[in-house]
């Protein structure tokens, strides 16, 4: 079954550094994504200027008043919205309520990013562990960790190559 979406971009300001993933590449990103993940893409929404007040945003208005049937809101990373859950929050409170859940095509390791993935993946909220003794280093488990299919930043940093 195909998940039905719509799609939001908005110019990405990086840090100090003043860089800026623009809209037509995060549109490239979320379509692979979308195609790798069998997804439709129903509508897109975006906002050129940047602003912390979410709600405000012309583009967002757009997207939440969107009346087509669908269960998923795609972006290119959380980033497009906001790096603070205290304004993410109002915002998810509404998608939340409308059912959809939110998707990033771009899988960052900051706070925020990891949280909002927890937030509307319940198979990645962990429950609390049982208390346990400490394990000896003779006892411990040898743990092999599987490559990566994929590095999802490997573009951004100059002289990285694909796995």
């Amino acid at each position: 079954m195909t998940k039905k979406a719509i799609a939001y971009v908005s110019d990405i300001i990086l840090g100090r550094t003043g860089e800026i993933i623009g809209r037509p590449e995060q549109r490239r990103r979320i379509m692979d994504h979308a195609k790798e993940n069998g997804i439709e893409i129903l509508a897109w929404f975006e906002d050129e200027m940047y602003s912390e007040d979410i709600m405000a945003r012309p583009g967002v208005q757009a997207l939440l008043e969107h009346g087509r049937e669908h269960d998923l809101l795609l972006c290119e990373r959380v980033w497009a919205f906001s790096r603070s859950m205290k304004a993410l929050d109002p915002f998810f409170q509404r998608l939340e309520a409308k059912k959809v859940r939110f998707e990033a095509a771009t899988t960052m390791w900051d706070c925020c990013s990891q949280m909002v993935r927890r937030r509307f993946n319940p198979s990645l909220r962990s429950a609390a562990a049982p208390a346990r003794a400490l394990v000896r280093r003779d006892e411990a488990a040898i743990v092999h960790v599987a490559r990566p299919r994929r590095l999802n930043f490997a573009d951004l940093v100059p002289g990285a190559q694909e796995v």
